[in-house]
C-alpha cells in the first residue's frame, strides 16, 4: 500500500488519508487531510478576525458531525444535506432544517401565508383535520376554482375532496348511498337475529310471539265466535230433532 509522510504532523499515513495535487510528482497534497484542514481553519479565522468579525469555534464538534447554523447544534454527517459544489461537498443546511426552510417557501410562494400564519392556523385547530379531526400532518385545503384557502385537513380528507371535485351534491349523494346501504345492512341484521335467537319464538314452524296460531294450522283467536267448526248448530226452541 502507497503511504507517504505528513511535515506537519510528521506521520506517514496511507495515500487515501492525502488529497489529490497533479502538480506533484507523487499525485498527492503537500498535507495530509486532517493538517491541512486545521492550516485551513486557522487561515480562515486570521482572516475573518482582521475584517473585524466573529469566528465561532467548532473544534468541539466531534468527527462525523457537522455544524447546522439554522438549528444551532451539531449534525450528523448522514443527516447533513450534500452540494456537490462546495468544497467540503455539504449544503448550509442539515436536512431536517432545509424541509422546513423549503415547506415554508412553498406556502408564501403559493399561498401568500407566512410561518407564523400557518402556525396560528394550526393552532386554532388544534393541530387536527378540520373535517375527521384526526392529529398529526395536516395539509392546506384551499378552493380549486378560485385558489382562495380553507382550513387544514388530513391527506385522506383532503384527497376525498380532490376526488369528489369539490362538489358538495356529489358528496352528499355520497352520504346518501353510505347511510342507506348501512340501515339496510343493519335490518337484515335484525331479522337473522330475531330468527335465531335464544328463545326460538321467530324460528321456522313457531308462531310470533303474542300469537296464538298453532304450528301448522290455521290461526285461531281467543275471540268466541259463538261456535267451533267441530261444534253443530245449536237447536232453537220449537224445532223438532230429526
Amino acid at each position: 500500500m502507497k503511504t507517504k509522510l505528513c511535515p506537519s504532523c510528521s506521520e506517514t499515513k496511507p495515500a487515501t488519508a492525502f488529497g489529490r495535487n497533479r502538480s506533484l510528482g507523487d499525485g498527492l497534497s503537500f498535507y495530509c487531510k486532517a493538517c491541512n484542514r486545521a492550516k485551513s481553519n486557522a487561515h480562515y479565522r486570521k482572516r475573518r478576525g482582521a475584517m473585524g468579525k466573529l469566528v465561532r469555534d467548532h473544534s468541539w464538534i466531534p468527527e462525523g458531525f457537522r455544524w447546522c447554523p439554522s438549528c444551532q447544534q451539531p449534525v450528523a454527517h448522514q443527516d447533513y444535506t450534500r452540494n456537490s459544489r462546495s468544497p467540503a461537498g455539504f449544503g448550509s443546511q442539515c436536512k431536517a432544517c432545509k424541509s422546513e426552510s423549503d415547506s415554508a417557501a412553498y406556502f408564501y410562494r403559493r399561498y401568500k401565508l407566512s410561518p407564523k400564519a400557518l402556525h396560528d392556523m394550526r393552532e386554532a385547530q388544534g393541530d387536527r383535520c378540520a373535517i375527521c379531526g384526526d392529529p398529526g400532518q395536516q395539509h392546506l385545503d384551499h378552493d380549486h376554482s378560485t385558489g382562495a384557502i380553507r382550513r387544514l385537513l388530513c391527506q385522506r380528507c383532503n384527497h376525498g375532496l380532490g376526488l369528489f371535485r369539490d362538489d358538495p351534491y356529489l358528496l352528499h349523494v355520497a352520504g346518501l348511498y353510505v347511510t342507506g346501504h348501512q340501515q339496510a345492512h343493519a335490518v337484515a341484521a335484525l331479522w337473522d337475529a330475531a330468527r335465531n335467537g335464544p328463545d326460538g319464538a321467530s324460528r321456522p314452524g313457531n308462531p310470533p310471539v303474542g300469537s296464538d296460531r298453532r304450528p301448522g294450522g290455521r290461526g285461531t283467536t281467543s275471540r268466541s265466535t259463538g261456535h267451533t267448526g267441530r261444534s253443530r248448530p245449536q237447536q232453537q226452541p220449537g224445532e223438532a230433532e230429526h
